[in-house]
């Protein structure tokens, strides 16, 4: 990953003035290795006990269905399915205050690039792939399908991430980009609530979460509401602690509230 995005950040940077190796890239690389590394591990080992365990609902017929379609038409599905629950596993993170504990730290590194993306709270990133996996494990997807969904992600969950100014021209209409994950992370409150697709913008369109101003980006990204500590096992602990909100409010409630 190193060896393909720095150079990418160091060629076409979107915040030239950015390091890369900035204050908390040590914090960020031992994100990668748990939230990134271990997770997709977790997601191939798993996956045959996880079948196991979903048998008992009689998808016989279903995932023989599934596995006799083209390879091709299982990709589209597979990865629109996980997309669709990840999208609404996000957006549930988002919009319930106990659960915007644990995802705010995702959204606390004002430092975007290849290694921000892996900032995430093990509570987070598990129940979160958890969410994307179960569908392909109980559909029956097959393993081609599943490791190349796996792989996919590990690669592309970087990119949206990373620190370049690519914006892969129409393919940013087709595909979730930098430029439309960076309207994610903006630290402008009145943009909060956008871009929860982690692959396919259209699924953003048919809720209504979908944005993004032509070329224009995000002048900063963070979070307004609050100081985390700096540090992996103290950001571990800090969500069960305390709240980023000084109130007892939600992410759409606050939202309304700059509105």
């Amino acid at each position: 990953m190193a060896l393909l995005f720095v150079p990418i950040e160091i060629v076409f940077p979107k915040r030239k003035g950015q390091s890369t190796f900035h204050e908390e890239w040590k914090t960020d690389l031992i994100y990668f290795i748990v939230s990134h590394l271990l997770v997709q591990f977790f997601g191939v080992i798993t996956q045959q006990p996880a079948k196991l365990f979903f048998g008992w609902m009689g998808l016989d017929e279903i995932q023989n269905f599934v596995q006799s379609l083209p390879t091709i038409i299982q990709l589209f599905l597979a990865f629109f399915i996980a997309d669709l629950f990840q999208y609404w596993t996000h957006r549930f993170f988002h919009s319930h205050t106990f659960l915007w504990r644990f995802h705010s730290i995702h959204h606390s590194t004002e430092n975007m690039d290849w290694l921000a993306g892996s900032r995430t709270h093990f509570i987070d990133i598990f129940v979160t792939r958890s969410m994307a996996f179960i569908p392909l494990y109980v559909l029956g997807f097959s393993t081609l399908t599943f490791n190349i969904y796996v792989i996919f992600m590990a690669i592309h969950a970087v990119l949206i991430h990373a620190n370049t100014r690519i914006n892969f021209g129409f393919l940013k209409y087709i595909f979730a980009t930098p430029q439309y994950h960076h309207w994610h992370h903006c630290k402008d409150s009145e943009h909060y609530g956008k871009n929860f697709a982690t692959i396919f913008p259209f699924i953003d369109k048919l809720f209504g979460t979908y944005y993004l101003p032509g070329d224009v980006w995000p002048q900063d990204t963070g979070l307004l509401e609050t100081n985390f500590p700096k540090g992996y096992l103290k950001q571990a602990v800090y969500p069960f602690t305390k709240s980023p909100f000084d109130k007892d409010l939600n992410m759409e409630e606050y939202d309304k509230s700059k509105r």
